[in-house]
């Protein structure tokens, strides 16, 4: 499916960092949920390599599969592999894959080898919170705990980044999720702390699960306080600053970029590229898409 560098067209203007949504349905069914909606139907196979072949022609620095839950796609290995393999002048894609723990060991030891890192899910250090959060799934914090230790022993050129949403049913055990790893060579390389969104499933549901700025602030607080006691660089992804950060391909293919009024549809990938209409820097802040991706995943 990809050209050779000789005889292919010219690099396409893509932003430096795309997050490629390939899947709305998931094995979990949590109430702040930010990606598509589960029902939607998900990319083939074939259409998904083709998005992964333009991403890297275009030049794309690097990009987080995410979904809905994106181990549920059958050709995830293929997807990985295509977009983390070396690129004519030698340099690799940085291939995140956010996903929430739940796949088989097996299953994730064939898409490890291609990821620069992995982002894991922790919502609260108190059992009965974590389970508010994460719904559908009873043992969902064990499992991430164990793949955590897994990949931080067996699989070291994949860095960990750890997720913590923050909601009204977490506030008090979202700061301490960090107790839960007794072992610090189990620590992952960052933890990130999120403002809940008010996009799609966290829309629905804004109004008894969502808190304000300064309660937000107070739970970022004690995070870093926390953070800085166990030595893990801490990030915060605040709603303020979503505005034109983020360059969304989702599972029709449409582009979703975020910017005052929320997340909005700006057309099909394929056919803006065909008509030569995609032009990245008036769809998102390319210092801001840079600045939130590196800042969360830095090149090692």
């Amino acid at each position: 499916m990809r050209l050779p560098a000789s005889v292919g067209p010219p690099p396409v203007r893509l932003p430096a960092f795309v997050d490629l949504r390939p899947i709305g349905r998931c094995n979990l069914d949590c109430p702040f949920c930010f990606g598509p909606r589960h029902d939607v139907p998900s990319m083939d196979e074939e259409t998904a390599l083709r998005v992964a072949s333009v991403l890297r022609d275009g030049g794309v620095q690097g990009v987080v599969i995410s979904g809905g839950e994106p181990t549920l796609l059958p050709y995830l290995p293929d997807l990985v592999r295509e977009l983390s393999d070396p690129l004519p002048d030698g340099r690799r894609t940085r291939v995140v894959l956010s996903t929430n723990g739940l796949a088989p060991l097996r299953a994730m030891e064939r898409v490890l080898p291609g990821l620069s890192w992995i982002a894991l899910p922790l919502e609260s250090k108190d059992e009965a919170e974590h389970k508010l959060m994460r719904t559908g799934v009873a043992p969902h914090r064990d499992r991430v705990l164990g793949l955590l230790r897994e990949v931080r022993k067996n699989h070291q050129h994949v860095r960990v980044k750890l997720g913590t949403v923050v909601t009204r049913l977490n506030t008090q055990g979202a700061p301490d999720v960090l107790d839960l790893i007794e072992d610090d060579g189990s620590l992952p390389h960052v933890w990130k702390v999120y403002q809940m969104s008010e996009t799609n499933y966290g829309a629905d549901n804004r109004d008894w699960l969502s808190i304000g700025d300064a309660e937000f602030e107070d739970v970022v607080a004690r995070c870093q306080e926390a953070a800085d006691r166990r030595g893990v660089p801490l990030r915060v992804y605040r709603n303020s600053t979503r505005t034109g950060s983020y360059f969304f391909v989702d599972p029709d293919c449409e582009i979703v970029v975020v910017d005052e009024d929320g997340e909005r549809r700006t057309g099909n990938l394929f056919e803006r590229l065909a008509r030569g209409t995609l032009r990245p820097a008036e769809l998102i802040a390319p210092a801001r898409n840079a600045e939130n991706f590196d800042g969360t995943y830095p090149d090692a």
